[in-house]
């Protein structure tokens, strides 16, 4: 396909400098001189009729249509990808993909062992690379990583898979003088002071929304947006932290803490679900990458 000069194979570089916005990185990314991208640059620039890339105070900016492009390019890729994912097949034994797995924290602490254990025991060279997930992801997230592990209450285009569920405890340092007493009331909850989660977007989490409908009063002193840093901020304070069960527990096998459940609660579970960007559904690598998952979880 010819494009007035252009032809396919300026879609990387292309992709490669919207993303990273440096024609130096863009070059190493590609495996290609610094010239030669240059070049493309230069090539993409005439053929759009836009600079694409601009000079800013923190380094090179992207134009208003280069911020349009990013996401077509990325999308345009995965698709391309797809393609010879699909004709070529999928042999784990062999393969030597780099499967990448947008999620939270926690999220990893859950998944991260029981997979990697799985992939010990083959002789694959295969691997899998954990990426933050951001506090309100888009479609866009969804192509740039094979699967996110997330909540199913974001609104984006997705297929989706139920992956794990948890509930939530009370976490305290095993010398607080409440980690003595039997049962936590609410009462007492109410009076201590709390390390809680706080989303950057200030979107309540399920935890403000828990200690919403129990009616607890809650003094957060300190706060991070991670619930797997909790325990940390827990250990040697006179804090209490709500937190999901799977990261209490792992906490109090490693540490000094008490366990306690949260008064009032039901015992009500939320649940993390696979998610994949329906361009996606025809790749043999993703569906044996959710196998994984599966059988490293214990999920049916």
């Amino acid at each position: 396909m010819d494009l007035s000069g252009l032809d396919m194979n300026a879609l990387m570089p292309l992709h490669a400098l919207l993303e990273v916005r440096h024609v130096t990185r863009a070059a190493e990314r590609c495996h290609m001189s610094q010239p030669t991208m240059s070049s493309y640059l230069a090539r993409l620039r005439r053929y759009f009729d836009d600079e694409l890339l601009v000079r800013g105070t923190a380094g090179y900016e992207l134009t208003p249509l280069g911020h349009r492009l990013l996401p077509l390019v990325t999308e345009a890729l995965t698709a391309a990808e797809s393609v010879f994912r699909t004709r070529a097949g999928f042999e784990p034994a062999t393969s030597e993909r780099r499967f990448v797995i947008s999620c939270s924290g926690y999220a990893t602490g859950v998944i991260g062992r029981p997979l990697s254990a799985r992939l010990s025991d083959s002789s694959s060279t295969l691997s899998v690379q954990f990426c933050a997930l951001k506090d309100a992801f888009a479609e866009r997230d969804l192509l740039e990583a094979d699967l996110v592990i997330a909540p199913l209450s974001f609104s984006v285009p997705a297929e989706s898979e139920k992956l794990f569920s948890d509930d939530f405890v009370c976490l305290l340092d095993s010398g607080h003088p409440v980690a003595a007493q039997a049962e936590l009331t609410a009462e007492i909850l109410s009076e201590l002071r709390h390390a809680g989660v706080s989303r950057r977007s200030g979107a309540p989490t399920i935890a403000h929304q828990l200690i919403d409908r129990l009616g607890v009063g809650q003094r957060v002193v300190v706060l991070t947006d991670e619930w797997a840093h909790l325990p940390w901020l827990v250990q040697d304070t006179d804090l209490v932290a709500l937190l999901p069960r799977r990261v209490a527990e792992r906490a109090s096998r490693a540490g000094a803490f008490t366990i306690r459940e949260v008064p009032g609660y039901d015992g009500s579970r939320f649940t993390e679900s696979m998610l994949w960007h329906p361009s996606r559904n025809s790749d043999p690598g993703l569906r044996w990458l959710r196998g994984e998952l599966r059988a490293a979880l214990g999920t049916p």
